[in-house]
């Protein structure tokens, strides 16, 4: 280890020491008494499982492996059928009816002919607009306000598919149409800091691509800012460094602010390598609204599984949250996923939603 990575580390380690004692006090602190004055807006974060787990295909060390790991992805996207999940997540956000939405992993897959240089484009399953027909057709429509693209992965699948096959992930942000939230203007982008992995079975790489999307709002005449981001889940380096970019980026505002997303982060996970980005995310401002209204209780949203047949309490990790800055004050808030099942059987993600309601005092 060179000097200046020990330094780096070294740095890291007293942000994490600072942050923690800010993180501590979280939980001994109540919502004010006059928390429930003015107006409230109701948010939701949904992480809505892209389907598969794509580690298999990355370190997969021969092109035959790799032709099966891909192979093997693609049904077990096909086995956790989305257009079912969708259903479920539609039903959840009819009944909660929130007024803004942020959705991580709104996967979109394509495929093509094997071997064809030009990228796929026949399209095998797009959950946003699997999800956006579902919501319309409960009678309880959203507005699509922002979408971002960030990885976008392609490869050959062996049998039995024989085919390129392309995932394109997108964060997206909804807003209840006809609500009272009013959109004035959208944002977002990408990470500069994103994980680069070796692809040993074709000598190239691939890009773990991320960000975030915004939007700035108001609620009568109360303004605020939205964002909605998905940290880097396979590298705490990669992911202390996404954090610090929120801050000097779209949470670098004044005024009213709300954060939600899959953080891949937490107060409590195991590894303290872990903790570092919501340390950060703490340390510059951004208060968590869980332990603030359920003091001593876990709240996890994570592990349901890759084939989404985990038993309801196998949940661990709490890392998708709702952090705010600013005149923004928690009134209530839940997590939510593990009451119900596809027609198969399946939960609706491996993760849980979180949704919170903030007054605007």
């Amino acid at each position: 280890m060179d000097g200046s990575l020990r330094a780096h580390l070294r740095r890291l380690a007293r942000l994490a020491t600072a942050a923690a004692l800010a993180v501590a006090g979280l939980g001994l602190v109540a919502p004010p008494a006059h928390a429930e004055a003015g107006p409230k807006v109701s948010v939701l974060t949904r992480n809505l499982y892209l389907g598969g787990d794509l580690t298999p295909s990355i370190g997969a060390p021969t092109l035959p492996a790799f032709l099966a790991a891909n192979a093997a992805l693609l049904s077990h996207v096909d086995l956790v059928d989305f257009p079912a999940r969708a259903a479920l997540i539609a039903d959840e956000i009819r009944e909660r009816k929130p007024d803004l939405v942020g959705l991580q992993e709104v996967a979109l897959w394509r495929t093509g002919p094997l071997g064809d240089p030009a990228p796929a484009t026949e399209v095998r399953y797009d959950y946003l607009a699997l999800l956006m027909g579902e919501l319309a057709g409960s009678g309880h429509r959203y507005d699509v306000v922002v979408v971002r693209d960030e990885a976008d992965l392609e490869g050959p699948a062996g049998a039995p598919h024989l085919r390129d096959v392309r995932l394109t992930m997108r964060d997206v942000i909804l807003v209840r149409h006809g609500g009272r939230v009013k959109v004035n203007a959208t944002s977002s982008g990408n990470f500069v800091n994103n994980l680069v992995f070796p692809l040993a079975a074709t000598g190239g790489t691939a890009t773990s691509t991320r960000g975030w999307t915004a939007v700035d709002a108001t609620l009568g005449t109360r303004a605020f800012r939205f964002v909605n981001t998905h940290l880097e889940a396979f590298h705490p380096g990669v992911r202390l460094l996404q954090a610090q970019e929120l801050l000097r980026g779209p949470l670098n505002v004044p005024g009213r602010l709300v954060l939600l997303g899959d953080l891949n982060s937490g107060p409590e996970l195991p590894d303290p390598n872990n903790r570092l980005a919501y340390l950060a995310l703490v340390a510059g401002g951004m208060v968590d609204t869980w332990p603030i209204l359920h003091p001593g209780d876990p709240g996890y949203t994570s592990g349901l599984g890759d084939d989404l047949t985990e038993p309801a309490d196998d949940i661990e990790h709490r890392i998708d949250m709702v952090l705010v800055r600013g005149a923004v004050m928690p009134v209530s808030s839940a997590v939510f996923g593990n009451e119900r099942r596809t027609p198969a059987g399946r939960w609706a993600s491996d993760h849980l939603g979180h949704e919170a309601v903030l007054a605007l005092p």
